[in-house]
């Protein structure tokens, strides 16, 4: 599935879900947020949300420091 992330072209091999595509990532789903074609993707519902060919989404990863 070919996505655009984080202005990046992507090509997402998982199962269309934003977990799926966290971990491909690398990304902790407890550290992130995201936006599917600029709409916002609440985490409750990672797991039945599912990506589409083409989807734009940009993930938001909170790094703690001080």
């Amino acid at each position: 599935m070919f996505l655009t992330v984080n202005e990046e072209n992507y090509v997402h091999s998982g199962d269309g879900t934003i977990g799926a595509l966290l971990a491909e990532l690398g990304a902790k789903p407890e550290h992130s947020a995201l936006t599917v074609n600029r709409d916002i993707v609440f985490s409750k519902d990672w797991k039945s949300f599912k990506l589409n060919d083409g989807d734009t989404v940009e993930v938001l990863t909170f790094v703690g420091g001080g």
